[in-house]
């Protein structure tokens, strides 16, 4: 699979706008570790969705 910054960039801001609303909104607050690892997660499965709907990755499916 090649990286396609573009669809990188879309999903790091989202995760990005989904780390502030955690840290912000959620109440009782979580820990700094469970906020990271949430953006992380949003990530990489919004990149992968991204690139597999728009982008030029492959499921496997024929």
């Amino acid at each position: 699979m090649r990286i396609e910054p573009e669809w990188l960039i879309v999903a790091a801001v989202i995760s990005g706008l989904v780390g502030v609303v955690l840290h912000r909104w959620q109440r009782p607050p979580l820990a700094k570790r469970y906020v990271w690892i949430t953006v992380f997660g949003t990530l990489f499965a919004l990149y992968y969705i991204l690139n597999v709907l728009f982008g030029s990755g492959r499921t496997g499916w024929p």
